[in-house]
């Protein structure tokens, strides 16, 4: 899907906007994904498994399914786009503009990023990074990623509660 296709739908369209909402919701499975999904939306070009980043994206445009990201996220997106206009001189500065008008659910509180550290300590990875998994923990929720360091880290877990993806291998 172009991302003028999403523009389109994103006018006509209604989406959550709250944890709140959340609850009240009927929509599928809840995924939480890691920002190296996320930049396959914007950055097709350089990027592997684009396509399942897509059909991810789709069904969250058809309310298939709930997308519910780390505030985190936002900064690491801002990171890779700053390195991609310094890199390729490419001027997508709106892409933030672009996500948030999305309504995805970003979201942190303190006994996730408690949870986070937790993970963190157990499994030898970043609290950046396990951030994502607690917020997945949290909400009961996929974890989908392209990072396939992070993703055997926690499938070594002992204390794993959610189900984690490769996006490669995600079942759409």
């Amino acid at each position: 899907m172009d991302y003028r296709e999403v523009e389109e739908r994103l006018s006509s369209d209604i989406f959550l906007v709250s944890e709140k909402s959340l609850k009240t919701h009927s929509k599928g499975k809840v995924l939480i994904l890691d920002t190296s999904v996320i930049v396959k939306w914007f950055f097709k070009d350089e990027e592997r498994n684009k396509g399942k980043a897509d059909i991810i994206l789709n069904k969250y445009m058809d309310n298939e399914i709930v997308l519910i990201i780390p505030e985190l996220s936002v900064f690491e997106l801002a990171n890779v786009l700053k390195n991609k206009i310094k890199k390729y001189r490419v001027e997508q500065k709106d892409i933030i503009d672009r996500l948030y008008k999305m309504g995805i659910i970003f979201y942190i509180d303190k006994e996730i990023l408690k949870n986070a550290v937790n993970i963190a300590i157990d499994i030898n990875e970043s609290v950046y990074d396990c951030i994502f998994l607690a917020t997945a923990e949290y909400f009961n929720g996929i974890f989908v990623t392209d990072d396939n360091r992070l993703l055997s880290s926690y499938k070594n877990y002992k204390k794993k509660k959610i189900q984690i993806f490769n996006l490669k291998n995600y079942p759409c």
